[in-house]
């Protein structure tokens, strides 16, 4: 199915009992999670709904250009063994710098971020880039993301910013 330009990926879960769920996965795909027994009529209003919130107000911005090429540039050189994903920017994130979506392999970056330093930036993609391998903050991902020479700089820049310890 595809509305204005997104391809729509309908999931219906036994699991799932009333929540209806739409996210945009890469650039022009929403992924729609809905219980098994939702009424047809209801999920198609649904899904309208969601295309028109979800393009308009940017959930995810439009994935920029030279964000995805230094990104690409961070994963060869300090973790080649991480697998493609996507990154864009997200109006939503308000507690947290980044997030990654493991199953999806898409990134997202806090807004605010683009009035950063670069280095600083830069740890935040290695960061969630590390999640892609390690999902958790062991020592496998903290040998990771420790590649990134700038790391305690940027983390103490962060901290600064209103990032919590407990995230580093």
């Amino acid at each position: 199915m595809e509305i204005d330009g997104y391809e729509i990926l309908i999931i219906k879960s036994k699991a799932r009992k009333k929540t209806v769920q739409a996210k945009l996965v890469g650039d022009r795909t929403i992924k729609v999670l809905a219980p098994y027994r939702v009424g047809a009529e209801y999920l198609d209003d649904f899904i309208v709904k969601s295309v028109k919130k979800l393009s308009s107000k940017g959930k995810i911005s439009d994935t920029n250009e030279f964000l995805y090429k230094r990104a690409e540039m961070l994963r060869k050189k300090f973790i080649p063994e991480a697998p493609d994903f996507e990154i864009g920017y997200s109006n939503s994130l308000r507690t947290t710098w980044g997030k990654c979506f493991i199953s999806d392999k898409n990134i997202v970056l806090n807004t605010k971020l683009k009035n950063y330093p670069l280095w600083v930036v830069d740890l935040v993609i290695i960061h969630e880039i590390a999640h892609l391998i390690f999902h958790n903050h062991g020592k496998g991902f903290r040998s990771i993301v420790s590649r990134y020479k700038l790391k305690e700089r940027a983390t103490g820049y962060l901290l600064a910013k209103g990032m919590k310890a407990s995230d580093i």
